[in-house]
């Protein structure tokens, strides 16, 4: 969902900023949460089969294209917003001056649409099979459609997901923080929650909800801090 997409976005600018040690990285965490706002206006099938990879139609392209400008002018006219309003607008790039007068807004605009533009692109490409080195490559390899330096900070995110490990989680166990491995879904297949999702604190209490209507599984499948070795060997005899 777009909404998973953002959040997956957003982890991944949250990790650039701290790298570069942005002044007000909260402009550019907001810009990655709204990234996909522009997507409301478009039907689930387009957006799903756009995150899929899958061709579109001439048609469909154009309108995928246009949301970021629709996000522009959602956000553009809230205060303190414009500037974040032109970073989601120019998300696809090449980012182009904008009609402000502060200089620094034009530099944090032209700096977060970089970042979006790197950041958008390697989800996708990791969203669909890709491993993190392949998807860098990828993005290297295209030095003058994506900004290098940009690139080179994503290089060590992996290794925070090194320190993470894969495994069935019950429900009861879930914290926030862990991300969300395969889809969740009832069992009468309603989507719940999407691949990719970070368990946030109104998330777990969803998730709990339906756990005890007896909707879903007891169990998930997250990415998640290794437990104590203790830990794990009393799950293993419980």
């Amino acid at each position: 969902t777009a909404f998973s997409r953002a959040t997956r976005i957003r982890r991944y600018i949250q990790h650039i900023t701290k790298k570069r040690k942005l002044e007000a990285p909260w402009r550019f965490e907001v810009a990655a949460m709204m990234s996909q706002l522009g997507c409301v206006t478009l039907p689930p099938d387009l957006v799903e089969a756009v995150y899929a990879g899958q061709k579109l139609s001439p048609e469909e392209q154009a309108r995928f294209d246009a949301h970021p400008a629709v996000a522009r002018d959602l956000l553009s006219n809230i205060p303190r917003m414009e500037p974040i309003a032109w970073m989601i607008a120019e998300q696809h790039g090449p980012c182009s001056p904008q009609p402000l007068k502060d200089a620094d807004s034009q530099e944090a605009i032209t700096q977060g649409a970089q970042m979006l533009k790197v950041a958008l692109a390697y989800d996708q490409l990791v969203s669909q099979g890709q491993s993190h080195q392949e998807a860098l490559q990828h993005l290297r390899d295209k030095s003058t459609e994506f900004d290098r330096a940009v690139v080179a900070d994503l290089a060590d995110l992996q290794r925070e997901g090194d320190r993470m490990e894969v495994r069935d989680c019950a429900i009861t166990d879930l914290e926030s923080g862990m991300i969300l491995q395969k889809e969740v879904r009832t069992h009468t297949g309603l989507l719940v929650v999407a691949k990719g999702q970070e368990v946030t604190y109104p998330l777990l209490v969803r998730l709990r909800n339906f756990w005890q209507r007896g909707a879903i599984g007891n169990s998930v499948i997250v990415l998640a801090v290794p437990r104590p070795a203790s830990a794990a060997t009393a799950s293993g005899h419980s």
